[in-house]
């Protein structure tokens, strides 16, 4: 009994191209967003948050605030931060009187308004840097 050949022949072994060493192939990719596209994605939104954030608190501080306007104050008598609030509301404290633009001279409120309050806006703070005087008129609330 004859056995068939096992393999190729000399004649098909020498037809075969020498098979070449294969070059590592890169790990298969997975199917989620890639680190770098998370943190890209994070850190713009995170930027915008903050854009955000500081336009809408810089819209009612009290270099905003013109005559007729009222204001709360968020801080404390020492160091306020006032802010313009609807003279509606139960927080409001002070209706504005006039504003005084580039001086920080309270004396100029004597006569005109109950307080004075004054402010050199840093430009850490608030962008126009700007100097001013508010005279203000406490409100008197019902009881």
């Amino acid at each position: 009994m004859t056995h068939p050949p096992q393999g190729p022949s000399p004649q098909q072994e020498s037809a075969r191209p020498p098979s070449s060493p294969s070059a590592p192939s890169a790990p298969p990719r997975k199917g989620g967003i890639g680190v770098r596209k998370t943190l890209g994605i994070t850190g713009a939104v995170a930027v915008l948050a903050a854009v955000a954030v500081g336009y809408f608190l810089s819209q009612d501080g009290a270099d905003r605030a013109g005559a007729g306007d009222c204001l709360k104050n968020n801080g404390d008598p020492i160091f306020p931060d006032l802010r313009v609030v609807d003279c509606g509301d139960a927080d409001a404290l002070y209706t504005v009187v006039q504003v005084l633009h580039d001086t920080v001279d309270t004396a100029r409120c004597q006569g005109v308004s109950d307080i004075a309050y004054e402010e050199q806006a840093d430009r850490a703070r608030h962008k126009s840097g700007e100097r001013f005087v508010l005279c203000l008129d406490g409100i008197k609330k019902k009881k």
